[in-house]
């Protein structure tokens, strides 16, 4: 049998639970996994809730909403809108 360790670091942890919006009737939860290879800490799972009623439909609009309206500290990468390049 074969034993691996893992990396000190490799424990994800609770990160940050934004509040939901007030007022909002069609709430969608999104976890996101975030880390920083540069400060060492262990990688977070942050919980944002988005109203559904004035997000676009696919995860990228829900992601672009919590990049621009909620957390400004949230990045990602994005290759395209249209869902076609695989």
């Amino acid at each position: 049998m074969v034993q691996f360790t893992l990396p000190r670091n490799s424990t994800i942890i609770t990160g940050k639970t934004w509040p939901k919006p007030e007022g909002a009737t069609n709430v969608r939860k999104f976890q996101i996994y975030r880390w920083n290879p540069d400060d060492g800490k262990n990688p977070q799972v942050d919980t944002y809730f988005v109203d559904m009623d004035t997000c676009g439909p696919m995860v990228l609009d829900a992601l672009i909403k919590i990049k621009n309206e909620i957390d400004p500290t949230l990045t990602f990468r994005r290759s395209c809108r249209e869902g076609i390049c695989g």
